[in-house]
This record gives C-alpha cells, structure tokens and sequence, in this order.
C-alpha cells in the first residue's frame, strides 16, 4: 500500500485499516506506561495542589509545582471499573477496570510519554522521563544539552531562558496492539489532546510556552535514547518563565531570519554516545507494522532546511497532483447572514477540577435545552485552543476550522454551521434538523446523537497538509485537532456539560452536511457536547 493511499484510507475508509475480525490479544496488552529500571530517580511530592486557581509560577518552579503540573497533565487522576452485558444474559457480565488521567485517550490506552529537559537548580540538569506509575523522573542522560536542544531546532529557540524543554513521543505498540494500522490517526490526536492540557497549564500558571512541530527528529530520538521505530517524539515545548519580553522567539518561519547555517541530523547524533536503557512495557509479544515504520520515516525530518521547504512536500505533492497546475474551484457565496453571538466574559474554571471531574459521556447523554450565551461562551473558549505560539508561520491559515450542527438553542435555528472567530458569529451551511443524517452516520451504536444539542466537527485540509509538510503534515494535522478537542471539552465543562470525541462516523456524510467537498475541505473529528448523567460505576480517587 503507498503511503498516499494509507492516509486516504485513514480518514475514508478506516475499515481498510483496523479490520473488522481482528482479534486483540488482551492477555498480552502492554502497560499504559512505560517503566525503566535501574537508574537515578527524583521524586516527586505525593501532595499535589488541590486547586490550580491561582497557582503561579515565578523564576524556576519548585519541586512540588513542577510534580504537580506533570501530575495534572498526564498523571494517573483515578481508577474505574464499569461492567458491560456480554450477552442479554443477566449473568453474562464482564468488568473493565482502567487507571484514568486528566486527559481523555482512544479506548483509555494512553500510547504518548513524556520527557522533561530539566534545567533546575534542586535536581541534576539532563533529559528525565515521567514515571506516571510512580510520580517520580527518571534520569536518562546528565549534561548540558542547550546548543544539542537548540540546533535540532534550527536556531528557533531562546533556550537559556528555559528552566525546561518537554518533549512528548508516541510509542506505537501502546495502541496499535488494538487499533492496528489505525492507530497511527489516534497517536496524533492523542498528542494534541495532550498538547492543549499543556498549553493550558502553562497558561495559568504563568509559564510561557509554544509548540515545536519541526525539529531533526532522529536528533531528538537519539538524545532521549529512543529508537525511532517503535517510539518517537511528535513535538517539543520549551518552558520559560515570565514576562513575556524574556522569551525572544524570534525565529519561526515567515517571520523573522533563521539561522542560515543549514543543520543535519547526523553530525548532531554523532556528538553524543547513545544511551540504552532497560524498561518495561507489559507485552510480551510486540507485532511488527512496517507501514507503521515507513510513514513515521518518511514524516522525519533530516535537515533544517526542510523547515522552510520539505523536499517530502515537493515529492507528496507532486506524486498527488501530476505535473498539471491545480487550481482550487471556486467557492458559491453563501448564501445566509452571519449571526451574531453575544460576548462572553471569560470562563473561571478550576482545570484542576476538571482533570478530577472530566468524563467521557457515551449512553449516559441526557436531553437539554441550551442558551446563546452558552453556546457563545463554548466557542470563545474553544477558539482560543488556535491562539497559541507554535513554528508553523505563514501556514496559520490551515488551522482547522469548527463546525457544528445546532438543534434547539435558543434563539438560533436548527442547522449546521461554522463559526467565524474574527466577528464571533455562526455562519449557517443549511438550515435544518441534521441528527438524523448524523445519526445514520454513526459507525457504533455507542452514542445518541438525539439526546445532544450540539455536535461539532473539527476540519482541516482535505490533503492533509502534505503540499506544504510532507508526510509530517497529516500528523501535525491531528495535533492541530486535537488541541482543538482538548480546548472544547473544557469550554464545555465550563458550561457544565460533557463531550465525546469520536472517530467512528462516516466522514462523507459530515462533508455532505456542511458543503466541504468542493472547497477541499474535511471533517477530521466529531465530538457531541451536551448535558450528561453520570455513568453508574465504581470510581476511586488517585489523588495524593
């Protein structure tokens, strides 16, 4: 299978790549972590803040800030147990016990890890990674690595102003044990859910931040001592403290010199010896995907001259389009007025209790009514997931775009529409009842799109970025998603309602709705928001 054909079938027809008999060896699965054994360790409080509100960090962050930033990004927040009917048998049941975190994550697997380029005075400088299991950091290499940080992002960072460098990879096996090829769309949502709880913490604690999508990612890999086949990092945030003035990032495309001084990745690897370490994953049995390694090869990239122009993107491009110039149609005026959302004053929201209270309705969706001002105060809030500093440049605007179909909020008429952040207003795509078609949509029968108010879709680029990107633009595409996510659920929270991201509708049917086709144009995931009961499980608390 060509890659081309692999992401179309990612997003088109995903039954060509997780099959339907597959059979997942649950008896076999790997850990939700990953453990290392045998090296220095830094723990970290076991008391973390109960609230977030509040919390700033000034200068370097102290060692219980720092453990609780990392705890409330991704540590483990609670443990469920829910049980399913097997059968309609009453006796037929079976239990599901999963550790949570504040994050949501396809089928609760969790596959990122996260590295801490740590630049503080209480603990030696180096590379660590996050123990979730034991709230601790592993040291992995001691040293100095600025100028190594710094040149395997092409001179675009400020790095002696960084009290730490986060580095978040993916490790395949972790859900592609279940998911199969179509893990590798989940690995890049994942991430961006994760991406956007980060950015949101630095936010309110006072750290500045920005996300690096472009980096020598075999330079990265080598310095964390990963292999890069069956783990790799996706992207890359500095620290800093405040104010804002002692940042300088100067150096992002299309806006401001880069370094002239081309970089590669091998020179870089061979200034440091690589570091091999023992660790744990659970399974006993990993299976090989070679499309898996292929697309994440071709996603890498060698040279910091890529940053501007990846020689990936001329050959993707060129492989899709044929030597013939290709011409976008034209787009058909719309054909409806804007309409005007009221402004809404800035949501007060605790994420610490949103990381405990966070969940993930499916059945347990209840129908209500909703108000413009909350549908008003969702957008404002879950637009700002895209006013974040990241290295993409001139290519902001193939951010992804929100969508959503409307039914019964007061004041608005039923339809699909796409909301327009500049004059904070709804644009109607067709007017109309739109459940039913999404409804029918639905691949599984595990949400009812009836008993929710508003379902929105995230959308992008129907080429997936790789004109501009290469092969790395469709997985910086679903980063990009995924922060959107992240910062919807928290917009609904904020209005005491619940979402469900899902990927299991039929995305030809949500382009349909909304008119996408022709402007090139796709849906890239559908999370139904409204009000919720809580699901009857047994739930208990991690919380220190």
């Amino acid at each position: 299978m060509s890659l081309e054909r692999f992401l179309h079938d990612l997003h088109f027809a995903t039954e060509k790549v997780r099959p339907p008999d597959l059979e997942v060896d649950w008896d076999d699965a790997p850990l939700p972590y990953k453990l290392y054994s045998g090296l220095p360790t830094v723990l970290l409080p076991a008391e973390v803040a109960l609230s977030l509100t509040g919390e700033k960090v000034t200068g370097e962050p102290s060692l219980a800030q720092l453990g609780s930033l990392l705890y409330y990004a991704y540590g483990l927040t609670k443990v469920t147990q829910t049980v399913f009917p097997q059968e309609l048998l009453e006796d037929a049941l079976f239990p599901v016990q999963s550790c949570r975190r504040p994050v949501p994550s396809g089928g609760a697997l969790y596959p990122n890890e996260i590295y801490l380029y740590a630049k503080l005075s209480y603990m030696a400088q180096g590379i660590y990674h996050y123990d979730v299991a034991h709230h601790r950091l592993v040291l992995l290499r001691e040293g100095d690595f600025d100028e190594y940080v710094s040149q395997a992002l092409g001179q675009r960072l400020a790095i002696q102003h960084c009290f730490g460098v986060l580095f978040v990879s993916t490790y395949f096996w972790k859900n592609a044990f279940k998911y199969d090829l179509f893990s590798y769309r989940l690995q890049g949502l994942d991430t961006g859910v994760l991406l956007g709880q980060w950015l949101t913490l630095a936010s309110g604690c006072g750290i500045e931040t920005d996300v690096h999508y472009l980096f020598l990612d075999r330079a990265v890999n080598h310095l964390l001592g990963l292999s890069g086949n069956e783990e790799s990092v996706y992207a890359i945030m500095p620290l800093a403290p405040k104010p804002r003035k002692a940042w300088q990032m100067s150096t992002v495309p299309g806006r401001g010199p880069a370094s002239t001084q081309e970089t590669t990745a091998e020179p870089l690897i061979r200034q440091l010896v690589p570091v091999t370490h023992r660790y744990q994953i659970g399974s006993r049995r990993q299976k090989d995907y070679p499309l898996l390694r292929e697309m994440n090869e071709a996603a890498m990239y060698e040279s910091t001259a890529m940053f501007e122009c990846p020689a990936a993107a001329v050959e993707a491009r060129d492989a899709a389009r044929g030597s013939e110039s290709h011409v976008l149609p034209d787009v058909p005026p719309n054909q409806y007025e804007p309409h005007a959302l009221p402004d809404a004053p800035p949501q007060q929201v605790d994420l610490a209790e949103f990381c405990r209270r966070r969940t993930s309705p499916e059945l347990d969706f209840v129908w209500r009514k909703m108000t413009r001002e909350q549908l008003a105060a969702l957008l404002q809030e879950a637009f700002g997931a895209f006013r974040y500093r990241h290295d993409l440049g001139e290519t902001a605007s193939a951010l992804p775009a929100l969508y959503v179909c409307i039914h019964q909020v007061d004041g608005i008429a039923d339809g699909a529409y796409r909301y327009e952040p500049d004059s904070h207003s709804l644009v109607a795509r067709r007017y109309g009842e739109q459940r039913t078609k999404l409804q029918a949509g639905m691949l599984l029968d595990n949400v009812n799109l009836f008993q929710v108010p508003l379902c929105f879709h995230v959308t992008g680029e129907n080429n997936h970025l790789l004109d501009k990107w290469g092969y790395r633009g469709y997985r910086i595409q679903q980063m990009q998603a995924g922060i959107a996510v992240h910062r919807l659920l928290l917009g609904a929270f904020s209005c005491g309602l619940g979402g469900h991201p899902l990927l299991g509708y039929d995305v030809a049917t949500t382009d349909e709705i909304y008119g996408l086709t022709d402007e090139q144009k796709t849906c890239l995931i559908q999370l139904p928001i409204g009000a919720y009961r809580p699901r009857v499980r047994l739930e208990g608390s991690l919380h220190g």
